[in-house]
Formats: C-alpha cells, sequence, structure tokens
C-alpha cells in the first residue's frame, strides 16, 4: 500500500500569528504612506488636539464665524481665552445683522481657520516645538479642488490649560495669500470692534 504525504496544516495559533503579522505590516505601510510623524507623548498629544480640531473644521468647512452650537463643540479643543473670544465675535456678528440686515456681508469672510481664503482641504502636523506650558505647531494645508491646488504651512499656538493641551491662536504664516491679519486672535479683536 502507497502511503500518501502527510499534509501539514498550521496550527490554530500560527494561523493567528500569521494574520497579526500581516496586519502589523499593513498598518505599518499604512502609516509610512500617510506620512506619519514619530512625535514624543507630548508632542502626539498636541498633534492629537490640531487634529481633532481640523478634522471637525473640515467638515463643515463653512466661511466665517462658525455659528453659536458649532462654537460648543470646538470648546474642549480651545483655550478659554480663544473659546471667549470666539464666542464675543459670534455674538458680535448676530448684533449686527440683527442691525443691519442679513444682507450685509459677514463680519468674517473666507475661512477663519486658515490663511486660505478657500480654506483647505486636507491638513497634516509636521512638527512641533514646546516647554512646560507652551507649544508651537507647523501645520501643512493643501487646498484641492475644482483644479486650483495650493500648499502652505501654518502655525497653531497651543497652551496647557488643566493639564490638557488647547488652541490658543493661530499664526497665519500662508504663502502671501492669507485673508486673515497676522494672528487669529487679532481677526477676531477687529471682528468685534468692527461689529460694535
Amino acid at each position: 500500500m502507497t502511503r500518501l504525504p502527510r499534509l501539514h496544516f498550521p496550527s490554530v495559533h500560527t494561523r493567528r500569528r500569521s494574520r497579526l503579522l500581516a496586519g502589523a505590516s499593513t498598518l505599518a505601510a499604512a502609516l509610512a504612506l500617510g506620512g506619519c510623524n514619530n512625535f514624543s507623548g507630548e508632542e502626539q498629544r498636541q498633534a492629537d488636539v490640531i487634529s481633532a480640531f481640523y478634522t471637525l473644521h473640515l467638515k463643515t468647512n463653512a466661511p466665517g464665524l462658525p455659528p453659536a452650537d458649532e462654537l460648543r463643540q470646538y470648546q474642549p479643543l480651545v483655550s478659554r481665552a480663544l473659546y471667549t473670544l470666539l464666542t464675543q465675535a459670534e455674538a458680535a456678528d448676530v448684533r449686527y445683522h440683527t442691525m443691519v440686515g442679513n444682507q450685509a456681508p459677514p463680519i468674517v469672510e473666507g475661512d477663519l481657520f486658515t490663511s486660505l481664503y478657500e480654506g483647505a482641504t486636507s491638513f497634516s502636523v509636521k512638527s512641533c516645538d514646546s516647554d512646560d506650558q507652551r507649544s508651537s505647531c507647523q501645520v501643512a494645508f493643501e487646498y484641492k479642488k475644482d483644479g486650483a491646488a495650493e500648499a502652505w504651512n501654518d502655525k497653531i499656538l497651543l497652551v496647557r490649560e488643566d493639564n490638557r493641551w488647547r488652541i490658543d491662536d493661530i499664526e497665519f504664516i500662508g504663502n502671501d495669500q492669507s485673508s486673515q491679519r497676522e494672528y487669529l486672535s487679532d481677526t477676531l479683536a477687529d471682528a468685534i470692534k468692527e461689529a460694535e
């Protein structure tokens, strides 16, 4: 009688291990393709706040000042000082349009949180430089839509409040195309004054 060769089937443990290794390889490749930076723990926390903020912003991508209900979504991500300025500017915009009518242009036109009037379609946190209480992060933005393409960097300034990093201001660096003042806080302060 001829003996058939014995077939070898990998054990459940071996199959599980192979799937884990394949999954890890896929994740590593995705991170490499996505341009993931190797941030330290603090830098990663700063990058996470910025990512959460701009992910939320790009979802609506609405120009001008966010309405009050949208502003509340930003509250956990921004400093108390910046949140106060944002809510004061939004309230000033509402008062202004109540007085002059809704036909008047908004007191802040274009994208509020990036240098480019049209806003961004994608972003990537490139680097962060920080001490114990303050941080400055370079963020690369891109706008690609309807055949138009722009790329620029802005600087996001963070502060530590209640042991958490929060966005405190934005420095609009851009490529000389900024529709804003140099800092977000200046743009908001001007908008509040203009509406008085």
